[in-house]
């Protein structure tokens, strides 16, 4: 299951809400949901709203999902720790960004949000002394997913006997640091919002429990996780839990009439037109209230934005976007023509910028230990199964984009179309 149920999405608005159908939800529907990692992760909201709706085996579920939540915080803050001693000792400079600098606001306590890396910035120079110093903590760089277009250096993980038992919450999941240098890549999305590089100089001390950290300030954190949702939505996903986290902050600080008022000073427009269409996208998943000066701000989106949010924004959430309706948003925003073109081709035929190796997409099952004891195993069956499973990546990637392309440009024609009438009616007053 890719795609959030819609009783899903209804049970978690945040206004009129619908949670009457949960009781009636079939054993294999939620059996689909936990078998998700993409949409299981909004099951601990749900149970904090609605545990009495659940029924008793998928409440008891959950359960165990939370407990075990909590378990891999206190780990969470525990390894943060050590690394921060080491970045201090190394005299590399850091903020936490994602993960638990998301409290509060975007979640009651990051003991109920499922958390899975630690997501640090460190300024371009501190970036290669970051990561001497996780090396000499025994962290090694990870391969996998090398051939994406990401705003970090690769992954850095411990080597572990940890092995996948079918538990998207186990605690034990070895904890990797992701090190980001850029809070935007304007090279590869063709939108270049200004203001960013003052996110650093706002900086400040935040207390969590038992630990310190230095995070972005308020207004640049709501910032960021919007930038980063409408990065990864326009590339053609968006994590769910992360939408509703959005969702959850703008409900919750609607009536905060001094944190919106500062927010037009501190960052320009250029970034609030960003930032405003994933707060419209997050309104529409999960209906949230949206503060006066953010509506101020959509209402000043350029027609064709306004036109694509008609069109398409209210349909289900989806993990692999097979409309790929987000490349009419992002044209939408772009405004040279060879910007469109090649965001359009790169969209429609979608080539790696690295060409993929086997490291970088092929999961091996097996640890070092067992690589270890499993020597004599023949390089070549190795080397062919290894084969196998990446001709079957590729296929799989070029198939459902060939699939999808028929969908996307019926869509996108309805789009553009009805854009033209809405402009051609607007005519006379623009004129």
């Amino acid at each position: 299951m890719d795609e959030v149920p819609a009783f899903l999405q209804d049970a978690l608005r945040f206004q009129d809400p619908h949670g009457e159908a949960l009781r009636d939800v079939k054993d294999s529907e939620w059996n689909s949901i936990f078998s998700s990692w993409y949409v299981v992760r909004l099951v601990l909201p749900l149970r904090q709203v609605y545990g009495r709706e659940l029924p008793d085996w998928v409440r008891a579920k959950i359960d165990t999902y939370l407990a075990d939540t909590v378990l891999r915080f206190e780990r969470i803050k525990q390894v943060y720790s050590v690394a921060a001693r080491a970045f201090k000792d190394a005299n590399v400079e850091h903020m936490v960004i994602k993960g638990f600098s998301l409290w509060p606001g975007y979640v009651d306590h990051p003991r109920l949000r499922p958390q899975y890396d630690i997501d640090l910035y460190c300024p371009p120079e501190s970036i290669a002394r970051a990561r001497e110093a996780l090396s000499a903590l025994g962290y090694w760089v990870s391969p996998l997913g090398g051939h994406l277009q990401n705003d970090h250096v690769a992954p850095m993980t411990l080597i572990t006997p940890w092995q996948w038992r079918g538990n998207f919450f186990d605690p034990d999941i070895p904890i990797s640091f992701e090190l980001h240098f850029r809070w935007w890549d304007s090279g590869w999305m063709r939108i270049h919002p200004r203001g960013l590089e003052e996110f650093w100089s706002r900086r400040i001390e935040r207390q969590l429990d038992d630990i310190t950290f230095p995070a972005l300030h308020p207004v640049d954190n709501v910032g960021y996780v919007a930038l980063n949702l409408l990065r990864d939505f326009l590339r053609g996903s968006v994590t769910t839990e992360q939408a509703y986290g959005l969702a959850r902050f703008l409900q919750t600080s609607a009536d905060d009439e001094a944190f919106w008022r500062s927010w037009p000073l501190l960052h320009d427009e250029s970034l609030r037109r960003l930032e405003v269409i994933s707060f419209g996208l997050a309104s529409n998943w999960f209906a949230c209230r949206l503060p006066e000066e953010v509506q101020k701000e959509m209402d000043r989106l350029p027609v064709a934005v306004q036109a694509w949010f008609r069109h398409f924004a209210s349909s289900s959430l989806r993990r692999f976007d097979p409309g790929k309706d987000s490349v009419w948003l992002h044209l939408s925003l772009l405004e040279s023509l060879a910007d469109k073109s090649s965001v359009l081709f790169r969209r429609l035929v979608p080539i790696p910028s690295r060409v993929p190796t086997f490291a970088s997409v092929v999961v091996d099952e097996t640890s070092k230990d067992a690589r270890s004891e499993q020597q004599d195993r023949s390089d070549v069956l190795r080397f062919c199964r290894r084969s196998v499973r990446y001709i079957e990546w590729f296929a799989f990637r070029v198939v459902r984009h060939l699939r999808a392309l028929p969908l996307t440009i019926l869509r996108g024609l309805g789009y553009w179309l009805s854009l033209s009438a809405i402009l051609e009616i607007l005519r006379p007053v623009l004129c």
